[in-house]
């Protein structure tokens, strides 16, 4: 074959593999009535205190398998709630997440690695009492459907664990026998319902 026309062959492949994976692309807008992040830290190095921080907005684009290639995510750590008003107020205050100074806490996706049967990781900055990190979240589709307006909704879960002392949250108060009342690691699990509206 004409080593020209090989070229412009190929080169025209190329197009078209690039328009389909352009075309596969999707733009989700965060269903946040069905969308919250739940965090889990120790308590007394015996038991666990789970609580909620709602999502107030996210958005996401998506590839092959439905996978996010982008994300952000806004929370309100206003909102935070442990099942306990104590214990709410004095997370909100100046021991903790300040959130008169620091309202919200964000995730910016910068990388994606897919896995296999849905799974991901993707890598982003958390930002959380104005201190921003890079995290992981280990992630995995969860599925999609269409609902009966027509509109496509896919689903997401996803977990990282952070040291809450990396993001300046240093209270370390001790039980007399030396055991910490709050563990300095937490587990943030995201679960996700967002809309198709490319």
């Amino acid at each position: 074959m004409n080593p020209r026309r090989l070229l412009t062959l190929a080169a025209a492949a190329a197009f078209i593999c690039a328009a389909g994976a352009a075309a596969s692309a999707d733009t989700l807008t965060g269903d946040t009535n069905h969308t919250e992040a739940e965090f889990v830290v120790t308590h007394l190095a015996i038991s666990h205190v789970h609580g909620t921080i709602p999502v107030t907005a996210w958005s996401a684009t998506t590839g092959a398998g439905d996978i996010p290639q982008t994300l952000t995510a806004t929370l309100d750590a206003r909102a935070i709630d442990s099942k306990s008003s104590d214990r709410d107020s004095d997370l909100r205050g100046s021991d903790w997440l300040e959130v008169d100074k620091y309202p919200t806490i964000t995730f910016k996706g910068t990388s994606v690695q897919p896995g296999s049967n849905g799974t991901f990781k993707l890598a982003g900055d958390l930002t959380l009492h104005g201190v921003t990190k890079p995290v992981t979240l280990e992630g995995k589709v969860e599925g999609s459907l269409v609902d009966s307006h027509g509109r496509r909704h896919i689903g997401y879960s996803a977990s990282t664990t952070i040291d809450r002392r990396d993001f300046g949250l240093l209270w370390g108060h001790t039980t007399p026998g030396g055991a910490l009342i709050a563990g300095n690691d937490v587990t943030i699990t995201l679960n996700a319902e967002g809309v198709v509206t490319k």
